[in-house]
Formats: structure tokens, sequence, C-alpha cells
């Protein structure tokens, strides 16, 4: 069974090793959490380790191409004397065989009640989702059990799961650092006033193109390079949800850009919630008609009902040798902040 237990920890027959970490971590005000935001460090005792660890990297193993693939997440795993450490970093997640007497289980049964550790065994195993315990804008997921094999196959059901509350924390943040005290939020107004629509904007974005009568505004920032740019139209532009029809409409903002085409080898199309509308979401590659330049795009289309508009929200990234996954899905999370001045949601 999925448990998600409080914040509160209990101090009940708590090593004392175990003590001294409960003991810094909430003595204060708690700091953020530090470490890299796109690796999920796995910590496990080495016979645990090889019957989960399949599980757990399936669980992260999705990814875009950049061209090269790159995954949202990577796995890190640590031994048991690292406990101590991991758990003050962003993403980490303890499994614990709890027949066994060592770090890892004695973490398990100083956070949960009796009740609890009871309910573990009754069921075998168990996965708890614990946010912010130790820093701020941080998770440890727990997984726990009596057998690790049943444990495996409990992980693998519930993969969906898992990848949410990692990514779910990933997103609150990258929000943070995102839209800190240099949010430009005169910007965000000026664009209300004027088109009628607004986004969240981090610092150093500047407008690189507008045309209010084509319905078009291009922001962008350099080191490295990301462009955002909203296309809006009136009324529902049906083929802007089809496959054919956004890929065609993004060619022409390519155009915009100047020489940037859209390699149809590698693109993907799925119907989501995006900033509370019915999307269609593309994503793929881009290139340079003549310089030997690339990278990935994400590009979403969706119709607002209240406004009456249909609005195209585009992303491109350049930053060659380095995870532009990161700087992609930073510019998703401003995109998601979009709003229709009669939005209802």
């Amino acid at each position: 069974m999925i448990e998600r237990i409080s914040k509160k920890v209990t101090m009940k027959k708590m090593p004392l090793i175990l003590l001294g970490i409960v003991l810094l971590g909430s003595c204060g005000t708690r700091r953020m959490a530090k470490g890299p935001s796109d690796i999920v460090y796995v910590v496990a005792a080495e016979d645990v380790r090889q019957k989960v660890k399949a599980a757990i990297d399936t669980t992260f193993s999705f990814g875009i191409r950049t061209p090269e693939f790159q995954h949202y997440y990577l796995t890190n795993w640590r031994p048991l004397n690292e406990l101590g450490e991991v758990i003050y970093l962003p993403h980490s997640i303890v499994v614990a065989d709890m027949n066994v007497s060592n770090a890892a289980s004695q973490l398990v049964k100083s956070l949960l009640s009796a009740e609890r550790l009871e309910s573990i065994k009754a069921d075998t195993v168990a996965l708890f989702a614990l946010p912010d315990v130790w820093k701020k804008t941080q998770i440890m997921i727990i997984a726990a059990g009596y057998d690790m094999e049943k444990l495996a196959d409990f992980i693998r059901q519930r993969q969906g799961w898992l990848f949410s509350k990692i990514d779910q924390k990933y997103i609150e943040r990258q929000s943070h650092f995102l839209f800190n005290e240099y949010e430009q939020k005169e910007l965000s107004r000026k664009i209300r006033r004027k088109y009628g629509w607004t986004m969240r904007i981090p610092s150093d974005f500047q407008i690189i193109r507008e045309s209010p009568e084509a319905g078009f505004l291009w922001l962008g920032r350099a080191l490295p390079y990301r462009w955002i740019s909203v296309t809006w139209e009136p009324g529902i532009q049906t083929e802007w949800l089809t496959a054919n029809g956004l890929f065609e409409r993004r060619e022409k903002l390519g155009r915009i850009y100047g020489q940037i085409k859209t390699e149809k080898r590698f693109l993907g199309h799925k119907y989501v919630k995006f900033a509370g509308f019915d999307a269609l979401r593309m994503w793929g590659l881009w290139y340079h008609e003549e310089k030997p330049q690339g990278g990935p795009f994400m590009t979403y289309a969706f119709y607002d009902s209240y406004t009456d508009q249909s609005f195209i929200i585009d992303m491109l990234v350049y930053s060659p040798g380095e995870r532009v996954l990161a700087y992609l899905r930073q510019m998703e999370i401003m995109a998601a902040t979009f709003r229709t001045q009669d939005t209802k949601n």
C-alpha cells in the first residue's frame, strides 16, 4: 500500500546517529536544500540494491532527444554509510529491508508510528513521500518492506506515482529559483495591459520582437540561448490542434525566427493539460538551415473559450555540450504560468 506521512518526526527509540540528523535538520529556520535538481540519490544496502535497482532506474528512464538523449532525472546510488548526507539533498530515495537492523531500517522506525510500522508488516511493502522534512524544496521517498522482490514489483506498479512525487518537487524548486526577487513583474503587467494575456517572466528575458497586428510576441535571453514565443488568433484554430497543422504552423514560426526548421524524424505529440487548458503538446528537434546549430523544442497549442482565442506557445534552447533539458524545463515552468484576463483556472 502507499502511505503519505506528515512532516512531523517522532523521536521514539531513535539511534543516536539518527537523532543527530533530526536535531541538525530541525533546529532553527530550515534552509533551501542544496544540490543538483536533476539527480535522484538512492541509498540502499548492496543486497537490497541488487533486487530493486532495475525497478527504480526504469522509473526515471524517461527523457527527450536534445539531439542526444537526455533523461529528465539521473539516478545515483549511494551506500548506507552516506545516508546522513544524502537525506539533505533535493531528491532522495531510501530503500529499507525491515528484516535487517541498519541505518535505513532504523530511520524508518524512527519516523513512523507503531500503527504504520504494523501496517508495513501486514502488507509487507510500502512507499512514503516526505516533503521538506530536513530542508526546504526537497523530498525524500522511503521504500520499505519485508520482501525485497515484492517491493521491487510494488515500485514497478507505482512508477507513475514515484516519478510524479519527484517531478512535483522539482517544479516547485525550479519555480522558487526562476521567480525570485528579480522576476520582471512590470514586464508581465505591461504585456497583460497590451495583449490581454500574460505570464511570469524571470530575470534577463527581453522582448526580441512583437507584432500586435500579427498576434505575435517573442521573448528571449542568451547564455544559453532560450527563446519563447506566443502566437494568437481569434476563434478556434482547429488545424493548430492537429499534428500536421501544428507542425506547419511551427515551420512558419521558424521563418520568423530566421531559417529555423523542424526535424520531422523525432517529433512527438500528446494531448495534455497545460496551464488549465486542454492542449496539444509537440516536441522534437530544431535545426538551422545553414549554420551547424540545433537543439530541442517544445510547443503547446490550445484554445481559450473565455476570450475566444487560440494560442501557440513555442520554446527552444541552444546550448551545445550542456544538459539543455533543464533549460527547456525551466521555460515550460515559465509558460505554465500563462493566463488570459478571463481565464477561470
